[in-house]
């Protein structure tokens, strides 16, 4: 899990010069180090910066080849991987010092490898064929569900000096996205497009002030943010803007929905579709009394019928891209007051008039301790290594090195600088960036899917269905089944 209270401490570090002290509270390692003046050398204690255990290396100008999604999907394109030049971009320029720094220190240089508009399929072809292409996949966390039963990455707990416990990487999702113990895939301060498929929700400050809703931020720090919070506030928000007597895109709207967003209510509202047993063993958790109690609330706003919603699968047909010609451009309008959507979206709406808040996804009642804010596997991106690596050691050298400089560098120019300074609104957003980055989860459920269990949640959504245990009915043997399938491919693969 990344952090913010420690980052903050970690940049401190980064601006400590010879003539100045300083310490950090939250950082649990210290040292006594020296600070010379001119005429005296004096002993003086500073925060000592926490350093990845790694041997010195020279890769003698070796190429570290990584498969990304690259430029294809124009949402969500890789931009924590590579960068070529300095260009005034606080991600870009994060990434190229941190390549640049790291690869004169071990000698190597970083090649993206991301023409594939099939990647998948690009990194699964390359496996097969057992060809030495790639050193590292950082393609979508959804593909771990075939990879990791197929073989084709390696279990990263058995990688020489990848310290998996070390804060440079995700604890949340080394604890989630492990099976049996056995874990092919995290995420963590190497890239930020796990941060950026971290979903919020966006709210337009001039609606909810006429609306008269009070203080959201405050309802947040209250532990009253709840589903039926938002619902209160969505209920009455649309409006028939031009009087022609229908809702459409021309109109105002409470909140914007998609079919995962059925599913996002319901993880905040503390549900799993797969949780895990002491031993490390998933088992379906989609049919319980408090998963459906929190599904017939999420579809109560989350709906593509009625007035509350402004839908996305209503409007597919009308614009060859849905999201920028019209999802996203009616919320930059301001005719639309909560944007239910990924971290992405903040900074495409950066040149909006009108401000914003972001707020973390709402708790399921008052009594719930935790929020909760659900990663979109499908969108996120990942950190796994192919099994044709010839040099596993290099391999994970180079992950634990770029991994640790992103700690201090990459992450605070994704939080501090591209979110907290130049892209939020007010000091109230960023404080709820914190609470929203220490909350987030993973759900096994959507990286396999087993049966189509995790999609239940948003198919019933797109066909305006509450019937939950009628359709989950249908499909847990087949649910059950696969994940046994599953099960038994990690048994078998070491």
């Amino acid at each position: 899990m990344k952090h913010l209270s420690k980052i903050a401490s970690m940049l401190l570090v980064l601006l400590i010069t010879a003539s100045a002290l300083a310490s950090c509270a939250e950082n649990k390692a210290t040292s006594k180090e020296p600070a010379i003046d001119e005429t005296v050398e004096t002993q003086t204690t500073e925060t000592e910066k926490l350093l990845p255990n790694l041997p010195k290396k020279d890769f003698e100008g070796y190429e570290f080849r990584v498969l990304t999604k690259g430029n294809w999907d124009v949402h969500w394109k890789t931009k924590d991987i590579y960068a070529e030049e300095l260009n005034a971009d606080p991600i870009n320029d994060a990434v190229f010092n941190r390549n640049s720094k790291i690869g004169e220190q071990y000698n190597f240089s970083i090649k993206e490898i991301g023409q594939f508009s099939d990647y998948t399929g690009a990194g699964q072809k390359s496996v097969v064929s057992n060809s030495d292409d790639f050193d590292m996949f950082a393609i979508g966390l959804g593909t771990l569900g075939n990879y990791s039963t197929k073989g084709y990455v390696m279990d990263l707990k058995t990688i020489t000096y990848m310290d998996l416990e070390k804060p440079w990487y995700d604890q949340n999702a080394n604890s989630s996205l492990s099976i049996d113990h056995k874990l092919f895939a995290t995420t963590g301060d190497l890239m930020v497009m796990d941060n950026d498929a971290t979903w919020v929700l966006l709210f337009n400050k001039q609606l909810a002030n006429e609306l008269q809703l009070g203080d959201l931020y405050q309802a947040v720090n209250n532990g009253v943010w709840t589903i039926d919070k938002l619902y209160e506030c969505v209920r009455f928000a649309s409006s028939d803007l031009n009087g022609d007597g229908k809702l459409n895109e021309n109109d105002q709207w409470g909140i914007e929905g998609e079919g995962f967003n059925t599913f996002a209510l319901c993880a905040g509202a503390g549900c799993r579709v797969i949780s895990k047993d002491s031993d490390d063993m998933p088992y379906i958790s989609i049919n319980t009394p408090e998963f459906i109690a929190a599904f017939d609330k999420a579809i109560k706003i989350n709906s593509r019928k009625g007035d509350i919603c402004f839908y996305v699968s209503n409007y597919t047909g009308k614009f060859s891209d849905v999201w920028s010609g019209c999802m996203d451009k009616i919320f930059s309008d301001g005719r639309v007051l909560f944007n239910f959507a990924g971290m992405n979206r903040v900074t495409l709406f950066r040149s909006m008039d009108t401000d914003f808040g972001i707020l973390p996804v709402p708790k399921y009642d008052e009594a719930q301790k935790n929020y909760h804010c659900p990663v979109s596997c499908g969108c996120a991106s990942s950190i796994m290594i192919p099994k044709t690596v010839i040099d596993l050691d290099r391999t994970g050298i180079i992950i634990e090195a770029l991994s640790a400089e992103s700690y201090y560098t990459l992450t605070p120019a994704y939080y501090d600088i591209a979110l907290k300074t130049k892209y939020s609104r007010d000091e109230q957003s960023s404080d709820m960036l914190d609470l929203i980055f220490a909350s987030r989860i993973y759900d096994l459920g959507n990286i396999f899917d087993w049966g189509g269990v995790f999609s239940l949640p948003g198919n019933l959504t797109e066909k305006g269905s509450s019937d939950f245990v009628s359709a989950y009915g249908k499909i847990e043997k087949a649910a059950v089944k696969a994940m046994e399938k599953t099960l038994k491919a990690y048994g078998e693969n070491p």
